[in-house]
């Protein structure tokens, strides 16, 4: 029996608003949920994918971060000065040798590029990303060994995300990590969207020295997703000063506060 057009955009309505609130589902959970056939999932799937709202993966799909974020060349250039400070500190703490994830996001891209102007050779370093600016910048180092993770691309952002992207950290065991944030203050480090902080939240797990790059126009913002509390954040890398961090209630001592003038 065919359903009735009114009560199919009402189902899709409600996808629409399930995959913006847990950020990823697969075909099984919407198919659960809805009390629909795994054929009918993917046909909804497919129709609420053609308006750009979310993004098809293999299994399931992705919130709508696409139309969510800014473009990298736009975000490249709020708070410029800062993240060009931020990335000289952070560029201090990489190791000569290991293995280094590199996060996406502006500032992380401008720790790559700062790593470039000080080493004229890697040899000994691996670097993991799942950023293809990232990847693009460091592409061409003299003996470095570079790692791009597999998953979903989000031409937006130019990054490659979800369930594959997490999966591929499982091999890896990160001496330093560089991640970014759009949020943080006396709770930790937040994201706005759920599946950004469940990748990070992964990086963190297979990481022995996590840094966090955050300028300071991020202090005190809000963003609905923890990514970590400052007991599981490592250092902090950023030219917020020291009293206005205590200020807000961020509870780091300084040996893990590594401040950006």
């Amino acid at each position: 029996m065919r359903v009735p057009l009114h009560l199919v955009e009402r189902r899709r309505e409600e996808l629409r608003g399930l995959i913006r609130r847990d950020g990823f589902l697969p075909v099984a959970e919407i198919c659960r949920r809805l009390r629909v056939s795994e054929a009918t999932a993917r046909r909804d799937l497919s129709a609420i994918a053609s308006d750009g709202r979310i993004t098809r993966t293999y299994g399931g799909a992705l919130a709508d971060y696409n139309s969510s974020f800014a473009p990298p060349r736009e975000r490249a250039t709020r708070a410029r000065s800062a993240k060009s400070r931020i990335a000289a500190r952070a560029a201090a703490l990489a190791p000569a040798a290991g293995v280094l994830f590199l996060d996406a996001g502006t500032t992380v891209h401008a720790v790559a590029r700062e790593m470039l102007h000080r080493r004229s050779d890697f040899t000994g370093l691996s670097v993991v990303t799942n950023s293809l600016p990232v990847a693009t910048m460091l592409g061409g180092a003299s003996g470095l060994e570079l790692h791009v993770l597999g998953g979903t691309f989000l031409h937006r952002q130019a990054i490659l995300l979800g369930p594959d992207a997490i999966e591929a950290l499982g091999r890896w065991r990160f001496d330093v990590s560089f991640l970014g944030g759009e949020a943080f203050g006396a709770q930790g480090v937040f994201n706005s969207h759920p599946e950004i902080a469940a990748f990070q939240q992964a990086v963190l797990r297979h990481t022995r020295r996590p840094c966090f790059c955050l300028d300071a126009s991020k202090l005190g913002r809000s963003a609905p997703t923890r990514v970590a509390d400052w007991a599981q954040a490592g250092t902090l890398v950023t030219d917020a000063p020291a009293a206005r961090l205590a200020a807000a209630g961020v509870p780091l001592a300084p040996e893990r506060l590594a401040l950006a003038r």
